[in-house]
């Protein structure tokens, strides 16, 4: 894993104290679901670049910029 991905995925680990902190010290309930999905989400896009794929939002832009382009 290249030095930028280790940094991203060191300031993911950093956010996923942080929301399970809160989540800790929340008086009714968990409503930090949405914030560990977004941090899922982002390992699963670090995880597709580490393996040398386009993460499925890029992939998303590519074809909205390549139909964009011929219409």
């Amino acid at each position: 894993m290249s030095r930028y991905l280790e940094e991203a995925a060191a300031l993911l680990r950093n956010a996923v104290k942080v929301v399970e902190k809160k989540a800790s010290q929340a008086q009714y309930g968990d409503p930090y679901n949405d914030e560990r999905m977004v941090v899922a989400r982002e390992f699963a896009t670090l995880a597709a670049i580490d393996k040398g794929l386009l993460p499925a939002e890029m992939v998303q832009d590519v074809l909205r910029a390549i139909t964009d382009r011929t219409a």
